[in-house]
């Protein structure tokens, strides 16, 4: 039974680095030569600024006053009024610093969305040789791709970058939090980012939702707005299949709940 046990949790884990690098949908661009990029050059730049401070990993303020908020990944939070920073959150803002710290001048390609609820402007942030701040902070492990749809531009370059550092287990995929668990060992107390897989035990129908538990206390949400996201396959029809879930876990109602908006974000492994 143990060797049972080692030979399917081996078995999960070389499902994930399939699924890291190959279980995003590929989006098409049109992407023109720069000289001195490589990997997730811009097919555009709308403008042109220059970054006066860093906040942290994934969030910047430009010198006209505007906060840029790195779309397409999540960089580790910095503790604030005395709560503890995460794991490698200082040596995340430190690689942006070194990226593009103040005076640098950097490049901002928009999505279909430009702005967030906090009022921050959203882009896709490049260097003046094209380079790719965003693919630099994943390639270091520094972050993970965060797919929040309609935003989706150069998803499968940043899922490659994504997959280069959990090969190597770069930083962020060096810590237990960022390995896979299965749903039923997670404690109701479980919070923040999570990679989980079970098989579905239930699918549910809400009018706002489809809903997939993978046990008795663990939900996956998938708002039905967003279903079209789901092209490659159906959630409603996963009863019975093993699945990889990646996300933010939080506790509701006895629950643990992760929302799901992207194909992306969920691979079904059978």
């Amino acid at each position: 039974m143990a060797r049972q046990n080692r030979a399917e949790k081996a078995s999960y884990r070389d499902a994930f680095l399939v699924y890291a690098a190959l279980a995003f949908p590929l989006l098409l661009a049109v992407r023109p030569s720069w000289a001195d990029a490589t990997g997730c050059e811009p097919d555009r730049i709308e403008e042109w600024a220059i970054v006066e401070y860093v906040y942290d990993g994934d969030t910047l303020r430009l010198a006209d006053g505007r906060n840029v908020r790195l779309i397409g990944i999540n960089a580790p939070e910095i503790g604030r009024d005395g709560a503890p920073s995460d794991s490698f959150a200082q040596r995340a803002r430190q690689a942006l610093v070194q990226l593009a710290g103040p005076k640098t001048r950097v490049g901002l390609r928009y999505d279909e969305t430009r702005t967030d609820k906090y009022r921050r402007s959203l882009a896709h942030v490049f260097l003046g040789n094209g380079t790719s701040v965003q693919e630099e902070l994943l390639d270091q492990g520094l972050a993970t791709t965060l797919v929040v749809p309609p935003n989706v531009w150069s998803l499968d370059c940043y899922a490659d970058a994504e997959a280069r550092a959990l090969r190597t287990r770069r930083a962020l995929w060096s810590l237990p939090q960022y390995q896979i668990v299965e749903a039923e060992q997670l404690g109701l107390d479980t919070k923040g980012f999570r990679i989980i897989t079970g098989r579905v035990q239930r699918v549910g129908r809400s009018k706002s939702s489809v809903w997939l538990n993978l046990a008795p206390h663990v939900a996956l949400r998938i708002p039905r707005d967003d279903l079209s996201y789901f092209a490659d396959f159906d959630p409603a029809q996963l009863k019975g299949r093993r699945v990889i879930a990646r996300g933010w876990l939080h506790l509701r109602r006895d629950e643990l709940r992760m929302t799901i908006r992207h194909s992306a974000n969920l691979n079904q492994m059978d």
